[in-house]
């Protein structure tokens, strides 16, 4: 158990096996992935949340959560680089070969990051692309409005109660 605090009564974290409970459910998919159990489980409800009044361990879980979801995407990526169809880059393999051993390096493996991995180079040049296309079409914006705010503002403190 590694949040005894958080979780007294010793609940169950994710699983591979932990299935849908729902009855009525249409979905092809009967297990419950990482990503919806600590949507569920992070989920803000009314009344008392031990969980979300946990301070730093609160915002330590959370960090855990994320950690353990994006290591997950990325070794299902990792380990299904044939569904990706990552045999379209064999070009780019060759190259980093050649340029490898022109510079006595060793290559390891090459694993491709699909666009629809936030963060990946290629979702931040198609992001690039799509904020382009937006900026063609409306034409460049005339106002860039930020804020400055003070977390301790009497206005702020009363909306987070």
């Amino acid at each position: 158990m590694i949040y005894p605090l958080l979780f007294p009564r010793g609940e169950q974290d994710w699983s591979n096996e932990m299935e849908h409970v729902e009855e009525r459910r249409s979905a092809k998919r009967n297990r419950v992935t990482q990503l919806q159990f600590y949507a569920y489980r992070l989920s803000v409800r009314s009344g008392f949340s031990l969980l979300h009044s946990s301070g730093k361990l609160f915002q330590q879980y959370v960090v855990d959560a994320y950690v353990k979801t994006e290591g997950s995407r990325l070794n299902c990526i990792r380990l299904n680089q044939k569904d990706l169809r990552v045999e379209f880059y064999r070009g780019l393999l060759d190259a980093l070969t050649t340029r490898a051993s022109n510079n006595n390096l060793r290559v390891g493996k090459l694993v491709i990051l699909p666009s629809s991995f936030q963060g990946s180079p290629r979702s931040m040049q198609q992001n690039y692309q799509d904020a382009m296309a937006m900026v063609r079409k409306f034409r460049r914006p005339d106002l860039f409005v930020t804020f400055t705010c003070n977390p301790s503002w009497p206005e702020i403190l009363n909306a987070m109660q």
